[in-house]
């Protein structure tokens, strides 16, 4: 990974989305310790406040080092963005296209925990005032902070044992992505179709129940991320999709780091490392009859589950745990 000083001081944008961010700001934290991060605006004038990157910069005797982590459901790169980095770490890449040598894909992350409640209303009124110029929603701003707080914490994302021929799923509905629907919809419809499995879960209740389709497969009321992740752990597999614009969701990554047993349609942005089908997870087309015979094949072979999780997990921690993604970036910067 490079030599990496860990003595460095650690300047992140007071204006960052905290829920999006979260999981880099642990990473540093995993790094260089808590004390070493601070939040001042003098580096990232130019930049508001939206759920599209994180910067940091790096800071030590000898240099400056600009970092951005790029975490749009878009494949399309900020050119303002990139002129000003040193590296630019970036979820969702397209395959096969050639990008400048400042750009690295890092994978999928989710949301985290990193403040208690007392820190997260601190620290998001210091740096409220210290970036209100760049700004422009105000109310969205805090609410980051309060569904931070609502997340779990990196440590309770642990592998657990499963409970025999129990299925969870849980997911959205979106508004344009009818085949990320479509398959998902597939997934339920095996599920529940097949004698064998006891199933839970369902789409997510939309406010305004304005996606027509998906009734009989809705649930009434939302789940708690508590009771979403418990359920997820006891699963034994689980089902991903790309979602919005083909982006890597968060569920990709949970899954990967609660090491699950995971069907998939086809990964169409590039992933860290080297991950491959039947090793990592098992790809399906997305249409039911395909995915009946994934899971069946599956819930009748504990051992292919067994190399599927132990996979899927030694991926996570090799290529997509926090400080690795970290030191990756930090890296890219000594070369």
């Amino acid at each position: 990974m490079g030599n990496i000083d860990i003595d460095a001081k650690i300047y992140v944008d007071p204006s960052c989305d905290i829920l999006y961010s979260s999981f880099y700001i642990y990473g540093l934290q995993q790094v260089y310790g808590k004390k070493q991060i601070k939040f001042i605006s003098k580096y990232f004038k130019d930049f508001k406040h939206d759920n599209h990157f994180f910067a940091f910069v790096v800071v030590n005797n000898k240099s400056i080092k600009k970092i951005i982590i790029d975490f749009t459901d878009s494949s399309n790169i900020d050119e303002k963005v990139l002129n000003w980095c040193d590296v630019y770490g970036k979820i969702n890449l397209e395959e096969n296209l050639e990008y400048s040598e400042k750009i690295v894909a890092i994978g999928p992350s989710f949301g985290i925990q990193i403040y208690n409640p007392i820190e997260t209303v601190f620290i998001a009124i210091k740096n409220f005032i210290k970036s209100s110029s760049r700004i422009p929603n105000k109310r969205r701003f805090f609410s980051d902070y309060r569904s931070q707080l609502k997340r779990p914490s990196y440590s309770d994302y642990l592998p657990e044992r499963t409970k025999p021929n129990f299925i969870f799923f849980l997911s959205s509905l979106w508004k344009r992505e009818i085949s990320t629907n479509s398959y998902r919809s597939n997934f339920i419809k095996a599920c529940k179709e097949n004698q064998n499995i006891e199933f839970k879960g369902g789409f997510a209740p939309r406010s305004k129940n304005d996606i027509q389709g998906f009734e009989e497969n809705t649930l009434g009321d939302r789940m708690s991320i508590d009771e979403y992740l418990h359920n997820t752990k006891l699963s034994i597999l689980v089902f991903n999709t790309p979602a919005v614009k083909s982006c890597h969701g968060w569920k990709l990554a949970e899954f990967l780091c609660l090491g699950k047993a995971i069907i998939t349609t086809p990964l169409s942005r590039v992933m860290p490392g080297s991950i491959i089908a039947g090793v990592h997870y098992l790809q399906s087309d997305g249409s039911k009859s395909d995915i009946s015979l994934k899971i069946e094949s599956l819930v009748n072979d504990s051992a292919k589950r067994l190399a599927l999780e132990t996979n899927a997990r030694k991926y996570f921690m090799e290529n997509l745990e926090p400080k690795i993604v970290i030191q990756k970036l930090l890296s890219m910067c000594s070369e």
